[in-house]
C-alpha cells in the first residue's frame, strides 16, 4: 500500500492521479464482490483508503481551476466511502473558485429564492395561529 501511494505522489499530474484512482475504484469493486459472495476480505478496506488518498493527492496536485473541477465532478461521480461525496466535492470548487463563487451561487440558487418566498409569504404569519383560536 505504502508502494502504490509513493507512485502516486511521483505521478506528474492530477489526472494521471485521477486515472490511477479509477484503476483502484475497479479493484475495491471487485473487493466488494468477493465480501457479498463470503469470501476472506481484509483487502477491501486498503483499497477504499488508497482510492480516498488518491483523490486527495489528485486535488493537490491540480494547479487550475479546471483540474480542480474535473477532481471534484470524479468525486462526485465515482466515491462511495465515508465522506459525503457531495460535500467534498462542494470544498474542492471553493478551493477552486473561491468562497464568494460559492456564496454568490448559494444566494442566487432556486431553492434558496423558494426558501425565502416561503418565509415572506402572507400565509405563514403566525404558524401558531390554529392553536391559539
Amino acid at each position: 500500500m505504502i508502494n502504490t501511494i509513493k507512485k502516486m505522489r511521483k505521478m506528474a499530474t492530477s489526472e494521471n492521479v485521477l486515472n490511477f484512482t479509477a484503476v483502484i475504484k475497479k479493484i475495491k469493486d471487485a473487493e466488494i464482490l468477493k465480501e457479498i459472495i463470503g469470501l476472506d476480505n481484509n483487502k477491501f478496506k486498503s483499497y477504499e483508503k488508497l482510492e480516498r488518498i488518491g483523490y486527495k493527492l489528485a486535488v493537490k496536485k491540480a494547479k487550475t481551476p479546471e483540474e480542480l473541477e474535473k477532481c471534484a465532478v470524479t468525486v462526485e461521480e465515482n466515491y462511495c466511502g465515508n465522506d459525503d461525496p457531495d460535500e467534498w466535492a462542494e470544498q474542492i470548487r471553493i478551493k477552486a473558485y473561491g468562497i464568494e463563487w460559492y456564496l454568490s451561487k448559494f444566494f442566487n440558487s432556486p431553492q434558496y429564492e423558494e426558501f425565502v418566498m416561503f418565509t415572506n409569504a402572507e400565509e405563514i404569519k403566525n404558524p401558531f395561529e390554529c392553536f391559539l383560536k
